[in-house]
């Protein structure tokens, strides 16, 4: 350590008059603690790249002086009272990281404890370490108050956000002609009026659920907007994921994508309304595998008992073996290939043939002619029977 505050060693002052007369010499190198705080920030990898480099200065020797007078005891200046506050707030508004702030704040302590050994005699270190604590407590009381106010405003900008996109998606979902109001609702909402989009439908009954699947996804960039209907749940974002990795597969609902553009979620969330009441339970499911249903229900007032008739054939052999069978022909429908089918099912590429073939003999209808294959789709789906493989 080298001695530029006075010797407690050879001084007849008090303790506390030392403390005092050393936190003055601290407070003269004002200049050098915030170069310090400066460097450790850059070596931490701060976080700080959007602020300037003029307000992190500023702002150290505001919160270096503010603790070096209250260490001193001496009252605040008026301009300083406020400062936990102004930061946290500030802070806040431009984005900074919670994390990283109270990382910044923090640096104070080894600034403040750095600069005292500069400045305190050797002989005097059993001193300085006495006081360890009171320092240690004094940046410890300005973090709690930085961090409130930082949390208060997080929350008052999150309101603000909530309100502010449910104003702008309200406007994007009832618009006539959305392509008109897209691009103004796309900088509402700081999100890409032309990326590719998806939407998701979660029913009410699922909506808690799927909230919290979401929930830590919400304080990142790949986010949801989110729309409440009265039936419903509507999750927004750029498209991000494959259906298997999606934050809500395993909830019920559907998922409309490869939206092209803003303009085009108006009318994916009305599909996703259309399909929602066939999706299963248990998993998300896509606009292509729910098309069946949707037919068969759409058939069964024009051509009553068209599901049954096609498969009646089926109830031909035991429920075990017509389970297989078509769960054979549903996978075959996926892909078209017998390869991939035989793989999928840990069965060899024969018994997918034979399967295949029984149930061309049971219902009349090729699984490899595309129209029968569609024919039998929507006969399946139309199907109350379980056994009968009812999607």
């Amino acid at each position: 350590m080298t001695s530029t505050a006075p010797s407690a060693a050879t001084d007849d002052a008090p303790h506390d008059e030392w403390w005092i007369a050393t936190l003055a010499h601290l407070r003269d190198d004002m200049d050098a603690l915030v170069d310090d705080f400066v460097a450790r920030l850059q070596a931490v990898g701060s976080g700080y790249e959007d602020i300037s480099a003029g307000d992190i200065r500023a702002t150290a020797r505001e919160t270096l002086t503010l603790l070096i007078t209250e260490l001193r005891g001496e009252p605040l200046p008026e301009h300083l009272r406020d400062l936990p506050h102004r930061l946290g707030v500030r802070r806040a508004r431009q984005g900074v990281d919670r994390d990283r702030l109270l990382e910044a704040v923090r640096l104070d302590y080894r600034v403040l404890w750095a600069g005292l050994t500069r400045v305190v005699a050797a002989s005097d270190a059993a001193l300085l370490v006495a006081h360890a604590e009171v320092v240690l407590s004094t940046v410890e009381d300005y973090i709690s108050e930085v961090q409130v106010a930082f949390l208060n405003e997080l929350e008052t900008l999150a309101l603000d956000t909530r309100a502010a996109e449910t104003r702008a998606m309200a406007r994007l979902l009832a618009a006539e002609r959305p392509d008109e109001v897209a691009a103004e609702v796309a900088a509402e909402l700081g999100t890409p009026l032309d990326a590719e989009y998806e939407v998701v439908l979660v029913p009410s009954a699922d909506a808690a659920s799927a909230h919290r699947l979401v929930a830590d996804l919400q304080h990142t960039r790949a986010r949801f907007l989110i729309w409440d209907f009265d039936d419903g749940v509507l999750f927004v974002r750029p498209r991000a994921d494959v259906l298997g990795r999606h934050p809500l597969a395993t909830t019920r609902g559907v998922v409309v994508d490869e939206i092209a553009g803003l303009a085009g979620v108006a009318e994916a969330a009305r599909l996703a309304h259309l399909l929602a009441p066939y999706a299963p339970e248990g998993r998300l499911s896509d606009e292509h595998e729910l098309w069946p249903p949707v037919a068969a229900d759409a058939l069964a007032p024009i051509l009553p008992g068209l599901s049954a008739a096609a498969i009646s054939g089926l109830r031909a052999v035991p429920a075990g073996d017509r389970g297989r069978i078509v769960e054979t022909f549903l996978a075959y429908c996926e892909t078209g290939s017998v390869k991939h089918t035989a793989e999928a099912g840990f069965v060899h590429r024969n018994t997918v043939v034979n399967r295949l073939r029984a149930f061309h003999d049971l219902t009349g209808m090729d699984p490899t002619v595309p129209r029968d294959a569609a024919r039998a789709l929507i006969a399946l789906s139309g199907a109350r029977d379980p056994d009968l493989g009812s999607l």
